[in-house]
């Protein structure tokens, strides 16, 4: 199933980005909010690991259909409140896609970190966090 799809990223309103400069966008709203009126710590962590979630499966489109991907550590970094709508993008660290991909052909699996960063109506950094993915290819 698309990461996009989930239920629960549909309820708390994870979509698209509107922007073709980003990945993905949370909008703000009062059900996304803490107790200080800012973006809810965990409403960005699941922006962040839905991002890269959606990275895998359009960089790996080819055989996302065919993979088993299991998210097996992450580490966060808060910069600054959210009070706008944020916006995602994604990258590997330390290798590529061709890499990850020939991994997956031969050994059947991978393991692989994807850099997120969220950005609030500014452009301002929000948040960073690193998804330690390990994935499979089903037989």
């Amino acid at each position: 199933m698309k990461a996009i799809l989930l239920p629960f990223t549909k309820k708390i309103g994870i979509k698209s980005a509107q922007s073709n400069e980003y990945l993905l966008q949370l909008d703000f709203n009062e059900h996304v909010t803490n107790h200080i009126g800012t973006t809810h710590a965990s409403a960005s962590y699941a922006l962040a690991e839905t991002t890269s979630g959606v990275f895998l499966e359009v960089n790996f489109a080819e055989i996302a259909e065919r993979t088993i991907p299991i998210l097996r550590a992450s580490s966060v970094k808060y910069k600054k409140g959210g009070l706008s709508t944020l916006y995602s993008n994604a990258k590997l660290i330390g290798t590529n896609i061709t890499e990850v991909t020939n991994l997956l052909l031969t050994k059947k699996k991978a393991m692989f970190v994807i850099h997120v960063k969220l950005y609030n109506e500014n452009k301002e950094v929000v948040m960073v966090a690193d998804f330690e993915w390990f994935v499979t290819l089903k037989p």
